[in-house]
């Protein structure tokens, strides 16, 4: 049988390892808590980006068309006013089956330029079109480009933020108007900085693919 001393000396030892347990824990919630916070703002900013753009085409002072980056296809069809809705399936495969065997990752495909050719890249969703998931952005490495759907054959999960995508299509250097770039403020891009012209990689998409990001 232990003696008294004995197992006052166990529970004094015991102490500081079940405050630190607890200090622990209190830091995991924490930080697990400003995680989720930051999640919310960033939602609440895109929402609010998303509203404002809605009110101005409501209060006739924006022309809802004004400024699409299918504007130049209107003739076809194929307008930010067409197209599908998004659909309500998060992960998934979207469009055509994939012709090509292997996707390359987007990065080792821009190093050397814009390819003519129809190429199968892999890259993580930045931001999608909050409006009817008719273009998002992929990125990887210091590279990125805003995918679009090939004649709105199908459309892209407007929650794919943070996902893991493959698409196949074909590339293109794209100027952006500042209207360009005002209507996909309106759409909910909110990683644009500036108002000013720009240039960017389209990537007229075929079939996109979908999955949770490891």
């Amino acid at each position: 049988m232990r003696s008294l001393p004995m197992m006052l000396t166990l529970a004094l030892a015991l102490t500081p390892l079940t405050a630190c347990d607890k200090k622990a824990d209190e830091g995991k919630d924490k930080a697990e808590d400003k995680k989720d916070e930051k999640a919310e703002e960033k939602a609440d900013a895109k929402a609010d980006a998303k509203k404002a753009g809605d009110q101005e085409v409501a209060a006739g002072t924006v022309d809802p068309e004004e400024g699409c980056i299918h504007e130049e296809k209107k003739a076809e069809g194929e307008s930010c006013e067409h197209g599908e809705a998004a659909p309500t399936e998060s992960t998934g495969h979207f469009g055509a089956a994939f012709a090509l065997a292997e996707a390359q990752p987007l990065s080792a495909v821009l190093a050397s330029g814009v390819p003519s050719e129809a190429v199968k890249v892999s890259g993580t969703v930045e931001s999608v079109c909050q409006k009817k998931g008719c273009w998002m952005v992929i990125n990887e490495g210091e590279f990125s480009a805003r995918v679009l759907v090939k004649d709105h054959a199908f459309a892209i999960p407007m929650d794919g933020e943070g996902k893991a995508a493959i698409v196949e299509g074909t590339l293109e250097a794209k100027e952006l108007t500042e209207a360009n770039v005002a209507h996909l403020k309106r759409d909910g891009d909110d990683k644009l900085e500036g108002d000013g012209p720009r240039q960017e990689i389209f990537l007229h998409a075929t079939a996109v693919e979908l999955a949770a990001n490891s």
